[in-house]
């Protein structure tokens, strides 16, 4: 008797390992706020390395305006056009996970879905939503979330009155969210 609970406790504990997640991602929703103007706009997460293995990755979605642009940093940096490659990576260390937009002048929002795995089962997506700015849009966030702004501040730090066109600014909503913004009309 005690042989096979030995052997079941052996079992349970090799199947519990071939199961376990290799990585996780801090942020699966990221978001990307800025200005018409703004060259490349980005935002970023961190993969956190749980094992040794080699991770695979790909752009599954993009939704974004035509005439818009991206590239993904994992850890580095690829070119406009680059979807989908490996990394691999080590057990403890974490991994910068970065996605630029290049809005060219065009107001708009859109998505960009990234699904890393590993060769063992472990899928994570990481999205990135972009707001590329105008005051109507600034409408549909706080209509979308229903919040409201409590605060408006200059990147000097500054409390401002209400919100200036052609200039970045940041908004404090009432749950203290932020979102930076630039008027254009």
């Amino acid at each position: 008797m005690k042989n096979f609970i030995l052997f079941v406790f052996i079992l349970l504990t090799i199947q519990s390992y071939a199961d376990a997640q290799s990585f996780n991602v801090d942020q699966n929703i990221v978001d990307i706020d800025a200005c018409t103007a703004c060259t490349g706009p980005a935002s970023n997460t961190y993969l956190n390395a749980l094992s040794n293995t080699m991770l695979s990755w790909s752009i599954i979605d993009t939704d974004i305006p035509e005439g818009w642009e991206f590239s993904n940093c994992f850890p580095n940096c690829y070119a406009i056009g680059v979807t989908s490659g490996v990394l691999n990576i080590t057990a403890g260390q974490q991994y910068y996970l970065n996605c630029h937009v290049y809005p060219n002048e065009i107001a708009g929002e859109g998505s960009i879905t990234m699904q890393i795995t590993d060769n063992s089962g472990t899928v994570e997506e990481v999205t990135w939503n972009t707001i590329i700015g105008t005051a109507g849009l600034i409408d549909n966030i706080l209509d979308q979330d229903e919040l409201t702004v409590k605060a408006i501040y200059n990147l000097q730090g500054q409390q401002i009155p209400e919100l200036l066109k052609n200039q970045l600014q940041i908004l404090v909503f009432s749950d203290n969210s932020r979102k930076q913004v630039y008027i254009t009309e």
